[in-house]
């Protein structure tokens, strides 16, 4: 917690902010202006600027250092093995790692890695590398880094959003079991799959929340964004229609069927628990039903922030991306 700095994870409909300053944790999270952000990219950065430079003044935002987390739409994150080599001969040789993932040249893209683990052979020495590598735009990372700039903050990390999961897990404790994590997010609902600290796999469901907006609306013949309304408050039980639980269930089948395709191809892998995080956390029919439905305990991922309770807990794990940026 000693390295001041402010998480932003920026989304189409909410943009959540984790205030790291050196002694306590604080995490805002502010409706994103309609039609600034869609599939993960900034529309127009002036404007971002502008509303990031509002929000800081307005919720005294005095830490300067920023951290932002790269939605996978912006950002290419592999988990990859390599032979032993040096720093110097990665920093060569991890562009080619993305020869068949990237467009244009691999001189437009900044490249990064985190060493997951050493494998030794027989004799002792080091053979292979087990790294987590991303890469990114640089022309994207210089237009972000004048954004921030304009607001009134000096970014100085981006991270994919795996990294920003792996630093919450290491926060937590949560390094000696394999376990999971469900972000139920607006636009995407994505299940990650830890052992330990060690990010294992990832899959990202072909719908997000936003299918709830849908099934409320034409159920009340509203707007969209009345019917998420709707959903906050539970208007007339809608959380509990039907159609809204066949999305709920369609989720658990979801995560059913990741945690046995793990397990099968780990040899036999077990996940023991399942974190929730994302806005879905505020909808508490879905994560009733994810409770009833799911074979593994869910649990939330309080654990992760132990000095926060209650409502601070509850706005932290709807902004679980951005305090990982926090806290790195």
């Amino acid at each position: 917690m000693s390295n001041k700095t402010v998480g932003f994870d920026i989304g189409a409909r909410t943009v959540h902010v984790a205030v790291n300053d050196g002694k306590s944790l604080r995490v805002v999270n502010e409706q994103t202006p309609e039609g600034l952000v869609r599939e993960g990219q900034i529309l127009s950065l002036e404007a971002m600027s502008d509303f990031l430079r509002t929000l800081r003044r307005e919720q005294k935002l005095h830490v300067k250092k920023a951290a932002l987390v790269l939605p996978a739409s912006q950002c290419y994150c592999r988990r990859l093995t390599t032979a032993y080599m040096s720093a110097e001969q990665l920093a060569f040789n991890l562009p080619y790692e993305f020869r068949d993932f990237i467009a244009g040249d691999k001189e437009d893209y900044y490249y990064d890695y985190a060493v997951v683990n050493t494998v030794t052979g027989e004799d002792g020495k080091p053979r292979e590398l087990d790294l987590m590598a991303a890469a990114v735009r640089r022309d994207l990372m210089l237009d972000l880094e004048a954004m921030f700039k304009q607001a009134g903050f000096k970014l100085e990390t981006a991270m994919p959003e795996e990294l920003a999961y792996i630093n919450l897990m290491r926060a937590g404790g949560l390094t000696d079991h394999g376990h999971c994590l469900l972000d139920l997010g607006h636009s995407s609902v994505k299940f990650y799959i830890f052992e330990g600290d060690r990010f294992e796999n990832i899959r990202a469901l072909d719908f997000g929340l936003e299918a709830l907006d849908r099934a409320v609306a034409d159920h009340f013949s509203v707007d969209e964004h009345v019917a998420a309304s709707y959903l906050q408050s539970d208007y007339n039980g809608c959380t509990r229609l039907p159609q809204c639980v066949d999305i709920y269930n369609s989720i658990a089948v979801e995560v059913t069927k990741a945690v046995n395709f793990y397990r099968f191809n780990s040899g036999g892998g077990e996940v023991e628990h399942l974190h929730l995080c994302g806005g879905g956390t505020r909808l508490w029919a879905l994560v009733d039903t994810l409770r009833s439905q799911l074979s593994i305990p869910v649990e939330g991922i309080n654990e992760c922030w132990p000095q926060l309770e209650g409502e601070s807990s509850a706005e932290a794990a709807v902004a679980a991306a951005a305090v990982g940026a926090a806290i790195q």
